[in-house]
């Protein structure tokens, strides 16, 4: 068994002389090749990479059309010019709604709205142990907003809020009363200037209070993993919050306002052993479901209650335009006694380009989206009263 193993061996090894020497062959017939029959076959080479990268291009930009479309029959886009009180019931979810009876006293201790700029996903499929590892890695951004711009739909959005509680009987403590008191102070450590730009669960955003106002990531769901830490090894705002009731006389609730304007919808597959790698996204300019928020807070409960989305509140307008520039022109030829006239006519039709963002339509509809949210949560509300 020894010898016949040998001899194997010695068989295996004569073809791979083999193989070596064909391979020498096939180089020295290689480099013999004259200059542009190498050019020719590099030439090939290249325009068949080429053809595969925009082969894939072309059948990303299909799953994509077909997720997004498949995403819009799923959340459908908000009626805005339907009065947002006959669509909340639809959209407006009210956790422990019973205890807002009891409120007549409310501080809006902190007021956040969070827009998105970036987002990544990547998915892993396969093994790297049996070769079959794949993985597929997409990001989608927003062009860089003007604050100013985002500053002025937060702070008419924070104005209408307050307004909100008013018009149902219930008073609204000053900012600054709520700056007084000595566990205010205390959450400090957590608090950002705003504007905040920062890393989120999903995507890098940046955080926008009202004027003269910081803010704190309120919501443990929207914090990657560093700021998550926060939450269990920082500053423990939610316990401060409650201990701001006390140096409020046990007479004030508080409220914390948290909002999410979003761009898109990625969504991955492909995440197990067998599976290939696929990532997909959609151009989905919404509100957060849960995300969006009123918390509400007592002198023995953080959450007394939460008026939140239930779903995506979506807008009924794409922010990526899907037209390109049209550029055309028309010759007419004409003969005469003189010879032969040429008469051209230019024209040129400039709508948005092909992926080009619409900032205006952004603006109006980051702020239309958020006022309806604002008219719902007071709808539901006043029915709690």
């Amino acid at each position: 068994m020894f010898q016949a193993s040998i001899s194997s061996t010695r068989r295996a090894a004569a073809r791979r002389s083999s193989r070596r020497a064909l391979l020498i062959v096939a180089v020295v017939q290689g480099a013999a090749l004259s200059f542009p029959a190498q050019a020719g076959l590099f030439d090939a080479i290249s325009d068949l990479s080429k053809a595969v990268s925009e082969g894939r291009a072309k059948a990303d930009a299909k799953q994509d059309a077909a997720f997004e479309e498949d995403t819009s029959n799923k959340f459908p886009p908000y009626q805005f010019a339907a009065p947002a009180a006959s669509q909340s019931v639809r959209y407006v979810e009210a956790v422990r709604g019973s205890n807002f009876k009891n409120i007549k006293k409310i501080g809006i201790v902190n007021f956040s709205v969070e827009f998105a700029l970036f987002k990544e996903v990547t998915a892993m499929g396969g093994s790297q142990y049996h070769g079959t590892a794949r993985d597929a890695t997409k990001s989608m951004k927003i062009p860089q907003p003007d604050v100013a711009r985002l500053q002025q739909v937060v702070d008419k959005l924070y104005t209408q809020t307050a307004e909100d509680f008013a018009a149902m009987g219930i008073e609204v403590v000053p900012f600054e009363r709520l700056k007084a008191t000595k566990n205010y102070g205390e959450l400090a450590p957590a608090q950002h200037a705003s504007p905040w730009l920062t890393d989120t669960s999903d995507s890098q955003s940046v955080f926008i209070a009202p004027t003269g106002m910081p803010l704190y990531m309120d919501n443990p769901d929207r914090a990657d993993f560093l700021k998550g830490l926060g939450f269990t090894f920082g500053t423990n705002t939610r316990m401060k919050e409650v201990m701001m009731t006390y140096d409020l006389n046990q007479e004030v609730h508080l409220v914390s306002v948290n909002m999410v304007v979003d761009f898109a919808a990625l969504k991955t597959s492909g995440r197990s052993f067998l599976s290939v790698a696929s990532t997909r996204g959609a151009n989905l300019h919404h509100l957060h479901a849960n995300d969006t928020s009123y918390r509400f807070v007592s002198t023995t409960q953080p959450e007394l209650m939460v008026i939140k989305l239930k779903q995506p509140l979506v807008s009924d307008v794409r922010l990526v335009a899907e037209t390109a520039t049209v550029k055309g022109q028309t010759s007419t030829q004409t003969f005469n006694t003189t010879g032969m006239a040429v008469q051209t006519t230019q024209t040129d039709t400039s709508v948005r380009g092909v992926d080009q963002f619409d900032m205006e339509t952004y603006y109006r509809r980051s702020g239309d989206m958020l006022d309806a949210s604002r008219q719902m949560f007071a709808a539901e509300l006043r029915k709690l009263q």
